[in-house]
Order: structure tokens, then C-alpha cells, then sequence
């Protein structure tokens, strides 16, 4: 297959439908699949969804659809970087490089399921052969877009413009197509850390970002690890190896909690399978082990240590249980409703963090888990952290969209900390708050 371009467009979009213009915009004003045959506008099959994820959301957007649609371009969407900026795959799919794609530049193609494809313009480099399966976040190419330079078309600044092709050749919105398409996928996870004001940063590296539905983070030594959930099955990812995808060989469902553990130099990871919490360590080959904890349709675990115990925190039928190792992982109901929890240890008391009602609780077990509230306001159901820092409690959420931190030295008032993301996860590094969101 053969793409075409506009020559008259500028920033290079490139359309690979064989459909006149006339005809796209005609099926646009009837609905998205509408595709002009003979005269009449016919439905198109209806096709399924590949999971995509927005790669580019640390980098500020230049240029809009809407700008774009207003110049007589089909659209897309600038973001912009500077030249050679690792480029990962929005989702998974099949590698068509097309060099020299007229006003595009050096364009590459993601074939994705079920017809839909993307395509990203202006690259300064292919780093992959055509017909590579990829997966998401995987390096595809590196950015370009300076004026005159190889492989940038009628690029005049570095950019790079990403546009998505549905099924029946259209060209569509990559966020609106998340939006439309909110189920639990795979998303690059970032880090932000206070140190530099919260500066979001892609954590990727040679092998590609590190990507996943779920996070959480814990330190061995000076090591940072993540652990996502990406496909059914659990990664872990080291700074101390470029965080590189490390598949730790659990398999868990697709877009269930995660809470993570270092617990005397073993790392214990948490997630739900089947409305049960499972546990799987490193001093075993990473087996997971059911822990016989119910979590029905838990959103949202976490675990903290004690004197050596481990207790876990789970969402089951609307309330908060706990389950601790010395007694067989038996689920006791500590009474508190919430939609997401979070857990921290502070001394010898045991502080849990619950979103109810679009408002943050706190319940520590030297007051019998009454439900205290800290006067910080939440999106109802969304992602919960905690973290202790020196004494001082922290508690990350999201709102609208972008992670906010509250801590007691202010009296809970929220922080917006800038990161965004739906899922978040904190962790403390010699003194340093780690925020990683995904």
C-alpha cells in the first residue's frame, strides 16, 4: 500500500484512503463510518478498538486539530520536542516506514488491529523494519521537523505531528479516539520528583517506555522499581537498567489494582486476579501465590509493613478489609467505606487513606478506624498514594485529570503538583517525593 499526500497542506499530512476529500467530509457530517458508494453514504462494518495511549503528554501541544483543520489540512495534532525525541508506539501493531512522504517527511506507520492505523510525521530517523511487530511504547523513531533538514518535509521547526486513519480511511483525532475509548489501556507511565518541581519525565528506555494500566513503585537500596500491569501480566522496571520492561512472569488481569512491597530486601508484589489478592515474591521466583483474600472488583489495594507483618488493603463490597500475614491472610472489615485506598505506617500506627464521596478520609488504628476527615476534596473512584516523608504524611490524588498532593504540615490544603495521569503511585527517595502516574 502506498501513501498519498496532500502537497498543498502544510506541516506534511499524509492520508492513506483512496476516498476523495468530498467524500470524507460528506461522511463526517453523517457520523463517524459513513463512507459515500455510488452516490448513497453506507455504514462500514463496525470494527473494535485497539487500545492506544497518548505517548507525547509531557511534551506541550504547538498545534491543534482544530488549527490544522482550519488551514485546509485533514488534521492532527503538533506536539513539540526537540530533534531526536525517542518516539513510542501508541499502541501495538505492525512497522510501515515511508521515507520521504512528500510534504510528511519521513513518516511511519502503525498498522494497528482491526483497520486502524497511525501515523507519525517529520522523523529525523527509522529505527525499526518494515513488517516489526511492536508493542506499546516500543521506539519507533526519533523526531525531526527542522527546517530544510532530511526527512522533514515542509516541516519549519522541530514538532512531531501524529494523526490516526480509522477503518473506513479517515483521518480521526488520537486523544479524541482515547476519550471515545476510556477502557482500561496500557498508558507511559512518568515520574515527577519535588526536586525539580514536579517536572513530568518519561520513564522509558533502550527497550522502549514503560507502560501499563496499573503502578506502584517501591526502592531497594538507591534502586527505584515500578511495576505495571500491561497485557494481563506484571513488568518490573529498574533505573538502574534504563527501565527496561523486565517481565517478572505473573500473570494478573488486565486493569486490577497493584500495590508493591520491599520487605527485608524482598520484593513482594500485590494484585487481584479473579476478585482475589494474590501474592507473588521474588525469593520464589516471582509464583504467584493466592493469599485467599476476596477483592471483588477492587480498584484499589495497598500494603504496608509492620514489625516485620505485612498488611494488605482492599476495596470489598464498598468498605475497606485488612489482612496481615500472622493470621493467614484472614480479611477482617476495619468498617470504613471508600472507593480507592492508600496505606502508610507513621511509628507504631497504622494511618489508611479512603476516597468517599469525592472526599478524602483518614482512619488510623489507634483511634479504632473512625473515619477522621481530612478536608481535602477528590474525584470520586479515582487513583489514591501515600507516602511518609520525615513524619509528614502526603497524599496524592487525581483530579481532572492531574495528580494533586496534600500534606499535614499544611493543614491538607491540595497541591496541585502538574503531573498528570489517572493512575498514580509515590514512593520517597533520600528525602526526594517520587510521583510516578500513568
Amino acid at each position: 500500500m502506498t501513501d498519498g499526500y496532500e502537497g498543498s497542506c502544510c506541516d506534511g499530512d499524509t492520508t492513506t484512503s483512496t476516498v476523495s476529500r468530498r467524500t470524507m467530509l460528506r461522511a463526517a457530517v453523517l457520523g463517524a463510518g459513513a463512507i459515500g458508494t455510488g452516490g448513497l453514504l453506507v455504514p462500514e462494518a463496525a470494527q473494535a478498538a485497539p487500545a492506544i495511549y497518548n505517548p507525547f503528554g509531557a511534551y506541550p501541544i504547538t498545534d491543534t486539530w482544530e488549527g490544522h483543520l482550519s488551514r485546509g489540512s485533514l488534521g492532527g495534532i503538533d506536539f513539540g520536542m526537540g530533534v531526536g525525541t525517542a518516539l513510542p508506539a501508541c499502541g501495538a501493531g505492525t512497522i510501515q516506514n515511508i521515507p520521504n512522504n512528500g510534504t510528511g517527511g519521513h513518516t511511519v506507520t502503525i498498522q494497528h488491529a482491526d483497520g486502524y492505523r497511525s501515523q507519525y510525521l517529520h522523523l529525523s530517523q527509522f529505527l525499526l523494519a518494515n513488517g516489526t511487530s511492536v508493542g506499546a511504547g516500543t521506539i519507533v523513531g526519533r523526531s525531526g521537523g527542522a527546517a530544510g533538514a532530511p526527512g522533514s518535509g515542509s516541516s519549519t521547526g522541530p514538532h512531531l505531528h501524529w494523526h490516526m486513519i480509522d477503518p473506513s480511511g479517515t483521518r480521526i483525532s488520537p486523544l479524541v479516539f482515547i476519550q471515545q475509548n476510556p477502557a482500561d489501556q496500557p498508558r507511559q507511565v512518568f515520574e515527577a520528583a519535588s526536586n525539580a518541581g514536579w517536572r513530568a519525565l518519561p520513564v522509558a528506555g533502550s527497550a522502549g517506555a514503560v507502560t501499563g494500566t496499573a503502578t506502584t513503585a517501591i526502592t531497594v537500596g538507591s534502586t527505584k522499581i515500578l511495576y505495571t500491569l500491561n497485557g494481563g501480566r506484571i513488568h518490573e522496571a529498574a533505573s538502574n537498567a534504563g527501565w527496561n520492561n523486565l517481565w517478572t512472569g505473573i500473570h494478573g488481569a488486565q486493569g486490577t489494582a497493584l500495590a508493591a512491597l520491599n520487605l527485608g530486601g524482598v520484593k513482594h508484589i500485590y494484585n487481584v486476579v479473579d476478585g482475589y489478592v494474590h501474592e507473588a515474591a521474588s525469593n520464589n521466583g516471582w509464583r504467584n501465590l493466592n493469599t485467599g483474600i476476596g477483592g471483588a472488583s477492587s480498584s484499589s489495594i495497598s500494603v504496608i509493613a509492620l514489625n516485620g507483618v505485612k498488611y494488605i488493603y482492599s476495596i470489598v463490597g464498598g468498605y475497606v478489609h485488612e489482612a496481615h500475614s500472622a493470621i493467614a491472610w484472614r480479611n477482617l472489615n476495619t468498617g470504613i467505606p471508600g472507593s480507592a485506598v492508600a496505606a502508610i505506617s507513621l511509628g507504631t500506627t497504622k494511618i489508611l487513606y479512603t476516597l468517599n464521596g469525592g472526599r478524602i478520609h483518614e482512619a488510623a488504628s489507634n483511634a479504632g478506624w473512625a473515619n477522621l476527615w481530612t478536608g481535602i476534596h477528590g474525584a470520586q473512584g479515582t487513583s489514591l498514594a501515600a507516602l511518609n516523608v520525615n513524619g509528614v504524611k502526603h497524599i496524592y490524588n487525581v483530579v481532572d485529570g492531574y495528580v494533586h498532593e496534600a500534606a499535614s504540615n499544611n493543614s491538607w490544603r491540595n497541591l496541585n503538583s502538574g503531573v498528570r495521569g489517572t493512575r498514580a503511585a509515590a514512593l520517597g527517595l533520600d528525602g526526594v517525593k517520587l510521583i510516578y502516574a500513568a
